[in-house]
């Protein structure tokens, strides 16, 4: 397992998807787990292994949405095969979001991750998990 910090991160999400690629262009696949998912628990991200597991050609991401038109979104494994595609697809503040979504159903397993709903991404979220998990206190759930 290989963790990529990100320096360049303000020149948005995309430089996050190169530094992946360039760090990990020799494996079969890439986990893209973003840390600000607050609630996210093993079994969901073994669940997702799993699903990856059973079809390592096709993309496995967490399903965002209803069950018949959901979407895709981290965490997320990306096969090898995609990795261009994924290079091609991250622009500026653009991530993987849109690639999953050009996505045709065929390649891409959409997976149940109750745990991965909490995406601190606004001030609002930050506020919402610091009372769900006391202020920074050490709170374990």
């Amino acid at each position: 397992m290989r963790v990529a910090v990100n320096a360049e991160r303000a020149r948005g999400l995309s430089s996050s998807v190169r530094l992946g690629l360039s760090r990990c262009r020799y494996a079969a696949a890439i986990l893209w787990l973003p840390v600000d998912l607050a609630e996210l628990e093993p079994r969901d991200l073994a669940r997702l292994l799993k699903r990856w597991c059973g079809a390592r050609r096709r993309m496995a991401a967490r399903r965002i949405g209803v069950a018949s038109i959901g979407r895709g979104g981290a965490p997320m494994i990306l096969p090898k095969n995609g990795f261009g595609a994924a290079a091609a697809a991250a622009r500026g503040d653009v991530g993987l979001r849109e690639l999953l979504a050009a996505t045709p159903s065929a390649r891409l397993r959409l997976v149940e991750l109750p745990s991965a709903e909490l995406d601190v991404d606004t001030p609002a979220d930050l506020s919402r998990a610091r009372r769900r998990y006391g202020r920074g206190r050490g709170k374990s759930r």
